[in-house]
């Protein structure tokens, strides 16, 4: 009864792509033409250690707390859109397809590394119970799952702030997320692989990087799914007035 019942909605309304609306195979949530427009980021253009292309490496007036930080695509057009499908329409074939892509730019460009466990940016229980989930969470555990390397929960969210998207300014996200975050065991020597959905500004990634360091971590390195670039008038006015 229960697929007759899938049968006959899927009738009336057919899947179709998270970005142009066209119809598609079920399971599927891209159609052929937005899958080849995705706009991926070149490995061989970008700073490996804020993500961000090498035109554009904020690395030489920022310094971040982690090793490293790669992400498979741009944050902008048919990627965004996939990941808002994810995020906020609860479509998880599109985590699934995200995951697939952020483990093969860690086994990639992280290639000679050895990560002792993979955790996430938490979420504050307020926002998990309102969405329903935590997506970076989401996207960790699927890769530890593609990578055989075990997740763990090592952070936690202490305090309600706003949404980093809402904030705007370079030291306004950093102070943001100030004190927001806690380790919840000690790391003594590891290596760790920490997950996000979005990278702008780095803000939130170096705050838990921080505090994965002060509970003992070796080296953190970060891997998100979409990698915000940087407007030129952005750049040159933090390169004019520091952090």
């Amino acid at each position: 009864m229960k697929q007759i019942i899938k049968t006959v909605i899927d009738a009336f309304q057919p899947p179709r792509c998270v970005s142009c609306g066209d119809i598609v195979d079920d399971g599927e949530f891209l159609c052929n033409y937005c899958y080849e427009m995705l706009k991926t980021i070149s490995p061989i253009e970008r700073c490996i250690r804020c993500g961000l292309p090498k035109k554009q490496c904020v690395c030489k007036y920022r310094i971040y707390s982690f090793d490293g930080c790669v992400s498979p695509f741009v944050n902008d057009g048919i990627a965004q859109d996939v990941t808002y499908a994810f995020k906020f329409k609860r479509k998880f074939s599109a985590a699934d397809f995200l995951a697939e892509q952020m483990a093969l730019c860690v086994k990639n460009e992280y290639r000679n590394i050895k990560f002792d466990c993979i955790t996430c940016v938490p979420m504050h229980k307020a926002g998990v119970r309102k969405r329903g989930f935590n997506q970076s969470k989401v996207l960790a555990r699927k890769i530890s799952e593609i990578m055989g390397i075990p997740y763990g929960d090592l952070l936690a969210c202490t305090g309600k702030y706003h949404s980093q998207h809402k904030i705007k300014g370079i030291k306004k996200r950093f102070q943001n997320v100030k004190g927001k975050y806690k380790a919840l065991r000690p790391l003594k020597g590891q290596t760790v692989l920490l997950v996000d959905d979005i990278m702008t500004s780095g803000a939130t990634l170096d705050e838990c990087s921080g505090m994965l360091l002060h509970a003992g971590a070796d080296r953190v390195y970060c891997v998100t799914a979409l990698r915000t670039e940087i407007k030129e008038k952005k750049k040159k006015s933090e390169e004019n007035h520091g952090n």
